[in-house]
């Protein structure tokens, strides 16, 4: 079995963005296969039978447009991707990333530490940003400025960069529908109900911070909201950083001591 698989997700129409990652990703060693992101920008949510509106405007407080739908297929095409390559482990990147000079070294010693077997029953982890509270130093990275892997009770809420376990992706791919939150909110909403994603505290392929073009949400006075929707989304932060708080208290503590870097609930 191969050991990794990278995927790049990037529109038909985003040839710069294609040929900037592919130069920075070479520099770095790492080879990838393009995986043609789904164009949702001109679509009508309510076309699609995966998406449920109504659960939407209930959970997540408003609705979602066609790129943020979009940009929810397209991971789904790539964890489907990755379980087709037969590897072991599947890295799906957005083509909105930057390359840290230490990727290659950084992403090597993460799967070192995942085939070490300290890591049960993991499903993801995100690269692509950093964890900034409700988390659990597991090792060190050799990384300069003293990055660490940690396990992220409370996931980082950007898809630019997901490791994905083979367990993991077919996991998310039966419980990906039907789809009520963009996908990186969703990742959130899900790993605080199963606990099996990790991090790093300096991320290994930061996005660019430039606006991402699969996921261009429409512009606020086309996305209606639910009746007090600013309610609706502080129940639904609450909700998970409970259950992140939760799973942070009644996991092992390997090194004798528990971190949540930022204030407390």
């Amino acid at each position: 079995m191969k050991r990794l698989s990278t995927f790049l997700i990037n529109l038909n129409s985003s040839r710069a963005r294609l040929e900037s990652s592919r130069s920075k990703l070479t520099t770095a060693g790492i080879g990838f296969e393009r995986v043609s992101a789904f164009d949702g920008r001109g679509m009508d949510p309510l076309s699609c039978p995966e998406y449920d509106e109504a659960r939407a405007l209930s959970w997540f407080g408003r609705k979602l447009s066609g790129a943020e739908l979009g940009c929810y297929f397209s991971h789904v095409r790539a964890a489907e991707r990755f379980l087709e390559s037969g590897s072991e482990y599947g890295l799906v990147l957005e083509d909105d990333i930057k390359v840290q000079p230490d990727a290659r070294a950084d992403l090597e010693q993460v799967i070192d530490i995942l085939d070490s077997g300290h890591c049960e029953n993991w499903y993801m982890v995100n690269l692509g940003r950093k964890v900034k509270r409700l988390y659990q130093p597991c090792q060190p990275l050799h990384q300069a400025g003293g990055n660490l892997f940690c396990k992220a009770h409370y996931f980082p809420d950007t898809t630019s960069a997901i490791l994905w376990s083979r367990t993991g992706a077919k996991e998310f791919l039966k419980v990906a529908y039907p789809i009520f939150m963009p996908v990186d909110h969703f990742l959130r909403y899900w790993n605080c109900e199963t606990d099996e994603g990790f991090g790093v505290t300096s991320p290994i392929f930061p996005q660019l911070g430039q606006d991402s073009v699969i996921r261009a949400a429409a512009p606020p006075s086309e996305l209606q909201r639910a009746r007090f929707y600013h309610l609706r989304k502080q129940r639904r932060l609450w909700a998970n950083k409970i259950k992140a708080k939760k799973n942070l208290q009644m996991s092992a503590i390997p090194n004798g001591g528990v971190a949540d870097r930022t204030t407390a609930l």
